[in-house]
């Protein structure tokens, strides 16, 4: 921006304290070689790319084959089972399933009434009703409901 420039204009010359003797060969190496720190960066960053590519189409390999061997023992193997099953065969078990998941809900309906109506959990909500924003005043009441629920549990 002013009138001096960002970069010092001097170059610096440091002078080694023992002597140090470097061989023409490896002088003209230095001066003819095309290898600088940016290049070997981005060799080097090449390098781990090429690695972090291999690594991952190997994960990419033993996962498809982790699924495809999950996935063939999944299956039915043979053709006589699914062939033996009739359709009479699969409505008897549709209706053994509905008729089971008929009971369960009732036997949840009725656990749901016995406890609408329990002493616990009306000193509960009463206490918790009282005490609008503030339920840990209603920790004592709360305690007795978890006992009570473990017990039907």
């Amino acid at each position: 921006m002013g009138s001096t420039s960002s970069k010092p204009s001097e170059a610096r010359v440091f002078q080694p304290k023992t002597p140090v003797d470097f061989s023409e060969t490896l002088l003209s190496q230095l001066e003819s070689s095309n290898e600088t720190n940016f290049t070997r960066k981005q060799l080097g960053e090449r390098f781990v790319e090429q690695r972090v590519s291999d690594r991952l189409s190997e994960l990419e390999e033993e996962t498809l084959k982790k699924f495809e061997n999950n996935l063939d023992a999944s299956l039915i193997k043979n053709d006589d089972e699914t062939s033996q099953l009739t359709s009479q065969q699969l409505n008897e078990k549709v209706k053994s399933l509905e008729d089971r998941l008929k009971a369960l809900k009732e036997k949840d309906d009725e656990r749901h009434a016995s406890f609408a109506k329990h002493p616990v959990r009306i000193e509960l909500t009463t206490c918790l009703l009282e005490h609008k924003g503030k339920p840990l005043n209603c920790y004592k009441q709360m305690e007795n409901f978890k006992k009570l629920v473990e017990e039907h549990s």
